[in-house]
């Protein structure tokens, strides 16, 4: 059973904006199993009722020296930057944990700072919710509705995304928050020839390392990944993962790999990681 309140599971989502209808087209075929995989995830998720989700994008605008939490109210995104305006979502943000959230990071030393596009020039004229997030919550929004927070990455280590992450927890842990930690980052850029990132044999080596990780919940083996196999792989989620890592270590975990592929060269992993009571 998982714990009925505090932080109940994590996922790891892809983001690839072509998983929407709208975009992807006829290519939608080609990911069919991501989309199924993401669908399911979904389904899980509503089943575990969380109160609220904790949710860490690659693509939010980020500092090299600290974290970001948004501080809107209310935010939204559409998919205009990939031809669909109108496909647009927008989410309640749980201020009170963002509130708790500063103030524990603050207690541990973690550098988090809030951010909203009033007081953010560099935010201005910019779309609050990133693709990074867009794309997962449009598969979870069509099973159950809940607030989120948004958090980014940071040029910080991993042991300091771990901590955010553990930050996180502790926050919902205080507040009696039911959440899940949605990780969202592709893996490796660079699976094939023509890929975005162009091609790199190491590639499929990250990659499948991740997937032994997820199968196993064994991510403290994240630390033994050599720095020059994740800058070969020409990732964009290996920080979202770690601080996904760090909202879950404690207790134990049931882990499931529900899709991997990588049909433009791209990896996309979709993976749940549940805790026992």
């Amino acid at each position: 059973m998982a714990t009925s309140q505090g932080m109940s599971a994590g996922c790891i989502v892809p983001h690839p904006p072509l998983l929407i209808p709208d975009i992807g087209g006829r290519d939608l075929e080609k990911v069919r199993s991501t989309y199924r995989a993401m669908e399911e995830l979904a389904r899980r998720i509503a089943g575990m009722a969380p109160q609220v989700m904790v949710m860490i994008s690659p693509h939010t605008p980020m500092y090299r020296d600290a974290f970001t939490v948004k501080g809107s109210p209310e935010m939204s995104g559409s998919f205009a930057a990939f031809g669909q305006p109108r496909v647009r979502i927008s989410k309640r943000n749980d201020l009170e944990l963002v509130d708790t959230l500063l103030g524990v990071a603050e207690g541990e030393g973690i550098p988090l700072v809030r951010a909203t596009s009033q007081a953010s020039r560099w935010l201005e004229g910019s779309e609050e919710l990133d693709h990074g997030l867009l794309v997962p919550l449009y598969f979870l929004d069509q099973a159950f509705e809940t607030p989120i927070i948004s958090l980014s990455i940071s040029g910080l280590s991993y042991r300091d995304h771990f901590d955010l992450g553990r930050a996180a927890a502790m926050a919902c842990e205080e507040l009696g928050r039911k959440a899940v930690f949605v990780a969202s980052g592709d893996l490796s850029h660079r699976l094939l020839k023509g890929a975005p990132a162009g091609y790199s044999p190491r590639g499929q080596e990250f990659d499948a390392r991740i997937r032994e990780l997820a199968e196993s919940g064994d991510f403290d083996s994240l630390y033994s990944i050599p720095e020059n196999l994740v800058e070969e792989a020409g990732e964009c989620g290996f920080r979202s993962i770690h601080a996904m890592w760090g909202a879950l270590k404690d207790g134990r975990l049931k882990n499931e790999v529900l899709s991997y592929e990588g049909p433009f060269g791209v990896g996309y992993l979709v993976s749940l990681h549940v805790r026992d009571q």
